[in-house]
């Protein structure tokens, strides 16, 4: 199935919005086969929406997918000019109208008149139920292409994704081809594709690698199930040091599910990371059986006072320093009675590097009561790079530490 992606908004065009729904339905159909062909984004005006659908139409594709400007405010154009497109008449639904003043009325908020523009079905198309919103999606079928138009609001979008579109997309593709993804943290690029490259030269097999401040994701795509999920394997094996899953979970999900599944409890020590830490794993429901708590010993004072440095070890080594990060694990560990205790210390950028301890110097270390694990990394000069790259760092030992025990 050949996709196209339409975006419709004057924020998305000037920066202000990143466009995240082109994303998510990029790889949402694409993990399910389909092509994507193109992907377009225009404002919010007749002329500009219009042209960009007659030019759509006589493409070779089969499927339109269209977000933004199906709310209810006179800026919202996108349905009075689909309507135009396709020559449809609004009918106007009265059963959904009183369901809408019912839904206001139940929360409170008187409704506008403005709504009104949400209660109308087309005479030649039908409508895409909105499980979470008000504003409804509508389809359309010309020249033998399927049209859909969605709400650009990202939740109310994936709920028609998920509720309406992937199944329908499930029901007519022909699977041409199947989609595998590895994901890695720690490794650039590039010494992925050295390792890959020297153990793979299967030609069938296309390999792609998405990097990000999180790591990267290595993609696989073939025709043929058993070769995709044998390379699969065996590039997994192959980046072992650096592999965390094959699912879509963030690091963090993945960790907290692990100490839960082992009842391992976990505190924090952070100091160039600031908390982000502890807020990556707090995110995640269920965290609260397992995380203890954190202390941020941003400056040295509370390193001492608080988490309990060894003032003299402080001054002999620094704070940046293997030492330190090792002591300020174990030492959090010790204070909220945890089974692991975990710190980072480094020094984030912009600023406040030498040519002894460079900026996105960071020491990562985990302590239980069998084993010390400290780890040094060098990243680079932006601070919120940084800040992240070194969070992935310590995950990544959690991760490690307990499927010791799997």
């Amino acid at each position: 199935m050949r996709v196209t992606i339409l975006s419709i908004g004057d924020e998305l065009l000037s920066g202000k919005t990143v466009n995240t729904n082109a994303n998510y339905i990029s790889l949402v159909l694409d993990g399910l086969g389909c092509e994507i062909v193109k992907q377009v984004t225009v404002a919010d005006r007749k002329n500009d929406i219009l042209d960009c659908l007659t030019d759509l139409f006589k493409m070779p594709i089969d499927l339109i997918l269209c977000t933004g400007g199906l709310g209810p405010t006179s800026d919202d154009i996108t349905l009075d000019v689909i309507f135009s497109f396709f020559n449809s008449k609004k009918l106007f639904d009265d059963k959904y109208w009183i369901k809408l003043m019912n839904k206001f009325s139940n929360i409170g908020i008187p409704i506008s008149k403005s709504h009104k523009k949400q209660a109308v079905v087309p005479d030649n198309g039908s409508i895409i139920p909105n499980s979470i919103g008000t504003a409804r999606g509508f389809q359309f079928e010309k020249n033998k292409i399927v049209f859909i138009a969605m709400p650009g609001v990202p939740s109310e979008m994936q709920a028609m994704m998920n509720d309406t579109i992937i199944p329908m997309v499930k029901s007519k593709i022909v699977k041409s081809k199947y989609v595998a993804t590895i994901r890695t943290t720690g490794a650039a690029e590039t010494i992925l594709y050295d390792l890959i490259n020297k153990n793979n030269d299967d030609d069938n097999i296309n390999i792609g690698y998405y990097p990000s401040v999180y790591g990267v994701d290595i993609r696989l795509v073939g025709k043929d199930l058993n070769k995709l999920n044998n390379i699969k394997e065996n590039i997994a094996n192959t980046v072992s040091d650096y592999f965390y899953t094959f699912s879509d979970h963030n690091l963090e999900e993945i960790v907290v599910n692990k100490l839960i599944k082992h009842q391992f409890t976990i505190a924090t020590a952070e100091s160039c990371t600031g908390g982000l830490i502890g807020n990556r794993i707090t995110e995640v429901p269920g965290s609260s059986n397992v995380y203890k708590g954190s202390i941020v010993a941003y400056s040295n004072s509370v390193k001492i006072n608080n988490l309990g440095i060894d003032k003299n070890n402080l001054e002999k080594y620094g704070a940046v320093s293997r030492e330190i990060a090792g002591e300020m694990a174990r030492q959090v560990r010790k204070t909220f009675n945890s089974k692991i205790g975990v710190s980072t210390t480094g020094i984030a950028g912009p600023g406040g590097g030498t040519k002894e301890k460079p900026i996105g110097l960071v020491y990562v270390a985990l302590s239980s009561k069998e084993d010390l694990v400290i780890k040094k990394y060098n990243f680079h000069s932006n601070r919120n790079k940084n800040k992240i790259r070194s969070s992935q760092a310590v995950l990544k030992i959690i991760q490690d530490y307990c499927e010791n025990y799997e």
